[in-house]
């Protein structure tokens, strides 16, 4: 299954638009909270994957399989940035208030 995946990626160009807004959506959110004075909320890796998994949870995938489909994405991520960036900071909220990171 590994295989067919990987080579349906990297052959055919198959994504997951949502899924690369979440991650570029992520990136710049915690970059902004690595550089803070005061940062709101932690950004280690495990808080980061809980937050990842809470937004993309929410949302509904949206796969292109080639270069033609993926011009399409500037509209796309236009489209729905601040839905993201709005999911993010509620999924950020959640995850302080129980965070996985430091347990046993």
């Amino acid at each position: 299954m590994r295989e067919l995946r990987d080579k349906l990626y990297s052959t055919t160009g198959l994504e997951n638009l949502t899924e690369n807004l979440v991650f570029q959506e992520l990136y710049n959110f915690s970059h902004k909270m690595k550089t803070s004075t005061k940062p709101q909320f932690c950004v280690c890796d495990i808080c980061l994957a809980d937050v990842a998994a809470i937004v993309l949870n929410e949302l509904k995938p949206y796969y292109c399989s080639n270069f033609i489909d993926k011009d399409k994405h500037k509209n796309y991520y236009e489209k729905n940035k601040e839905e993201v960036q709005r999911k993010i900071i509620k999924a950020f909220d959640i995850v302080k208030k129980n965070p996985h990171h430091g347990k046993d």
